[in-house]
């Protein structure tokens, strides 16, 4: 039963004005639901999520601006490198950035307490903590144990049960 409600958590918010129970399975849910059972070092109350590269997923979670709830902020911001990706964000979220620049973004950060999201298997493959399938509706997600492990993040086993890991 719990594993079935924090499914709905990750795949379902509901926009203002609609009921609570109203599904949206958008990148910005499954996204925002990952981010709020993760938790950081010190338990952060606030979390900067960075975008890194183009697509309509950035695009979505751009627009979202905060994605965050009553019990954590979590703005939405754009960045241009790896480099500036590892001075600030406690996030990250990557897509349309090409292999060969994904893989450079994996090896600045690797076991570093930032959560690493990106889209498709290989990104998990790579170093990524979580892959999302932005083409199945809803939006699935994959998690990669060993680089989750490597961060010093805690994420809900719950998630993890949800999650098809890699």
């Amino acid at each position: 039963v719990a594993a079935c409600s924090l499914l709905g958590l990750l795949a379902a918010r509901a926009q203002p004005g609609e009921p609570a129970t109203a599904p949206r399975a958008t990148v910005a849910g499954v996204v925002a639901g990952i981010v709020s059972y993760t938790r950081w070092p010190g338990d952060a109350s606030a979390i900067r999520l960075c975008t890194l590269g183009r697509g309509a997923s950035i695009d979505e979670l751009l627009r979202a601006a905060d994605i965050g709830s009553s019990q954590r902020s979590v703005t939405v911001r754009p960045v241009t490198s790896a480099t500036q990706a590892r001075e600030g964000c406690q996030a990250v979220y990557v897509s349309g950035i090409g292999v060969a620049a994904a893989r450079d973004l994996l090896q600045v950060l690797a076991a570093q307490p930032v959560l690493l999201l990106g889209e498709g298997l290989e990104f998990c493959s790579d170093g990524g903590m979580f892959c999302l399938e932005t083409g199945s509706s809803p939006v699935r997600f994959n998690a990669n144990l060993d680089a989750i492990a490597r961060s010093g993040l805690r994420v809900n086993p719950l998630v993890l049960r949800i999650a098809r890991g890699t």
